[in-house]
C-alpha cells in the first residue's frame, strides 16, 4: 500500500503496517523500519498521521534533547547495575559516554513505532524510538532501549519492552 504520509507500507502481523524512513540521525543517514499498528479494519488513522507527521518536522530540533537523555539514562539507570564483578572486564562492559559521539558508538535507532489510536487519548500523540545498544554485555532478548515521546516530548527511557 501507498500512503501520502509512510510512503510505502506492507501489511505485517495482524493490521501491523511495515516501512522504511530514510533519516538523519546523529549527522548521518539511515534507513531506519516504520511501524504502525492500524485499527479496526487495518486502517491508519488521520491521528497515526498526524502524530508521525509532527514527529518528523520536528526531528531536527528533538535530537539534540534525545542525546542528553539517552545519556543521562545510560549513566544513572544502566551503568554498572549489572555485569561482571572483574573491574576490566567491567570496564568492557561500561564504556564512558559522556557526549554524543559517545553514544552514537553504542546505539542505533532500529525502528520508530507509531501508536494504536486508541493509546493517544485526550490528544496525546505518541510516538516510539527503539534502539538496539552494544553496553552492557550481549542483548539476547533484544531488550535495547525504548523512548516514548507524547506530543513530541520525551516521556519515558527505559528498556524496549517496558517503554513500549
Amino acid at each position: 500500500m501507498m500512503d501520502a504520509v509512510f510512503g510505502e507500507l506492507r501489511e505485517e502481523d495482524e493490521c501491523d503496517w511495515l516501512g522504511k524512513q530514510i533519516l538523519d540521525f546523529g549527522g548521518d543517514i539511515h534507513n531506519v523500519e516504520l511501524l504502525i499498528h492500524g485499527e479496526d479494519g487495518c486502517e491508519i488513522t488521520e491521528r497515526q498521521r498526524t502524530a508521525f507527521k509532527r514527529f518528523m518536522e520536528k526531528w531536527p530540533e528533538l535530537q539534540t534533547e534525545l542525546f542528553e537523555a539517552l545519556i543521562k539514562f545510560y549513566n544513572e539507570k544502566e551503568r554498572f547495575a549489572w555485569g561482571p564483578d572483574d573491574e576490566k572486564e567491567s570496564a568492557e562492559w561500561w564504556p564512558e559516554i559522556e557526549t554524543k559521539e559517545a553514544l552514537l558508538q553504542t546505539v542505533t535507532l532500529e525502528t520508530i513505532v507509531v501508536a494504536n489510536d486508541f493509546l493517544m487519548v485526550d490528544d496525546r500523540l505518541i510516538i516510539y524510538l527503539l534502539f538496539s545498544r552494544t553496553w552492557g554485555g550481549e542483548d539476547y532478548d533484544d531488550n535495547g532501549v525504548g523512548v516514548r515521546y507524547i506530543n513530541e516530548e520525551i516521556d519515558k527511557i527505559a528498556h524496549k519492552d517496558i517503554a513500549f
